[in-house]
């Protein structure tokens, strides 16, 4: 009897999977800032759905951190404070490090270089278009390659755990810098070298950390009395 294969389809996204992709992209486009309230009835209005979707898209969006919950006042967009957000970038720099040293270290494996190349290629295509959002899916993209060649099921469980998108989205990093990194980067992987693109990787991130000090405190979590105006502060 000869064997038989069960192809599976990917299912198309649901209306509540549109609005989470919508609101993400939204940060990044500014049509959503940080400490944004969300009210159901405009997403409603907006979106074209019933609440019932709506609410599943909060859902989601809180338990991504994307969003916070409040009692009585709703949810509204995340919005860190500077520590918080250099925290983010601390964490950051370790995996991005880690992972591109392992992946220079396993680059020769497999299709991982052809793999790496059509990534990289993707996003240095967009070098004159980085304000774009498909420049943010490309370097997204870039840094999927990278976590997935290197092998760390840690990492890639991990990273869109912390919620870096939520500091991206308003920072605006030097271009050059930005591409200058995606190189140096690029080029210490492809030629197997991992104590090189373990550097390298960090020092980007280290470049977005420089570009975080440099934002005003009215980008950032508003204090009262001292004190952070926040019910959930912890990471």
């Amino acid at each position: 009897m000869a064997g038989s294969s069960v192809m599976t389809e990917r299912r198309p996204p649901s209306s509540s999977d549109l609005i989470v992709r919508d609101v993400v992209r939204g940060l990044y486009e500014g049509r959503y800032v940080a400490g944004q309230r969300l009210a159901e009835p405009d997403l409603m209005h907006s979106y074209g759905v019933a609440r019932s979707t709506v609410r599943e898209a909060i859902k989601r969006l809180v338990a991504e951190g994307v969003l916070e919950s409040h009692p009585f006042r709703g949810a509204q967009i995340r919005q860190f404070s500077r520590r918080q957000a250099v925290n983010v970038l601390l964490v950051l720099e370790l995996m991005i490090g880690l992972a591109a040293r392992q992946a220079a270290e396993r680059i020769g494996e497999d299709d991982h270089r052809a793999q790496f190349q059509e990534g990289l290629e993707r996003l240095l295509a967009l070098e004159d278009a980085s304000d774009s959002f498909d420049f943010v899916r490309a370097r997204n993209h870039f840094y999927r390659t990278m976590t997935r060649i290197a092998g760390n099921e840690e990492i890639e469980r991990l990273l869109p755990s912390i919620q870096v998108h939520l500091v991206r989205a308003h920072l605006r990093l030097d271009r050059k810098q930005g591409f200058a990194d995606y190189r140096a980067i690029a080029r210490a992987i492809l030629a197997g070298e991992p104590v090189r693109a373990e550097e390298a990787g960090r020092a980007h991130i280290a470049h977005i950390a420089d570009a975080l000090d440099a934002m005003p405190d009215a980008g950032f979590a508003p204090r009262r009395n001292g004190r952070l105006d926040l019910v959930n502060e912890d990471i």
